[in-house]
């Protein structure tokens, strides 16, 4: 599973509007990063309407290939969908990168991100999150204790070390407090939203669990029981649940 160089740049081009990708990433690879993960987020929507939309005995966990064809279509998908093309797209922008498995909602490798490493120096680690509560912007891991807290759109959200894994926290803008394994949901008034394993995982390490998102009503996520889409339009939250925009 691949893509070649032309096609992420046809879609950085095309689909999220940024032109010269190549002579920019030669120019400051950051600064561009972040602004493919905002135009990201600004074009492409975390949407479940596809998935609900496919008879009962044919919803499956997609394909590379399904992914990669809605994603550049504009269409978007769940964060599985999203975050694999995201990957693939910097791996064939020529970014060390690689996916990681979050405990999300107390569900064990219920959602799947990518890590970016030797962005700044050699070792250093960013992680870049597409989906329903992303990331604005590569947030660096290499803190001691805690990040900086970070204020994007209507979230304020911040990460915090525990041992050889990262919780992702949230204070502001994010009101629901599902259950969570292994520990308690508030910390010091912070909302526990997932923990990250900075381990490398092959997709196949996900197969189960998404497979259970995608074909499984309500076992460890809602999106075969409640309609979302979600757009951040110059970062401002557009969002669709259920009867609610």
């Amino acid at each position: 599973m691949t893509m070649e160089q032309q096609e992420a740049i046809d879609f950085v081009v095309r689909v999220l509007r940024l032109n010269s990708p190549l002579k920019k990433i030669e120019e400051n690879r950051t600064l561009f990063l972040n602004e493919l993960v905002k135009a990201f987020h600004n074009s492409v929507p975390f949407q479940n309407v596809t998935l609900l939309c496919e008879p009962e005995a044919d919803r499956h966990v997609p394909t590379w290939e399904e992914s990669k064809k809605s994603v550049m279509g504009g269409y978007g998908g769940l964060c599985y969908a999203q975050c694999v093309f995201l990957k693939f797209l910097l791996e064939a922008l020529e970014y060390n990168v690689y996916f990681a498995s979050c405990n999300a909602f107390g569900s064990p490798d219920n959602h799947i991100t990518t890590i970016v490493q030797n962005l700044l120096f050699p070792g250093s680690k960013h992680i870049v999150d597409i989906g329903a509560f992303p990331t604005f912007e590569a947030i660096p891991l290499d803190f001691e204790v805690e990040s900086p807290i970070y204020y994007h759109s209507f979230l304020e959200y911040k990460f915090l070390r525990k041992g050889s894994s990262i919780l992702r926290l949230h204070r502001k803008g994010e009101h629901h407090t599902p259950p969570v394994l292994g520990g308690e949901c508030i910390i010091d008034g912070w909302r526990r939203i997932f923990e990250l394993d900075l381990t490398p995982r092959n997709l196949s390490h996900f197969k189960h669990t998404m497979s259970e998102v995608y074909t499984k009503p309500g076992k460890n996520s809602p999106f075969l029981v409640s309609f979302r889409a979600v757009l951040f339009q110059e970062l401002k939250l557009v969002a669709i649940k259920d009867s609610l925009l």
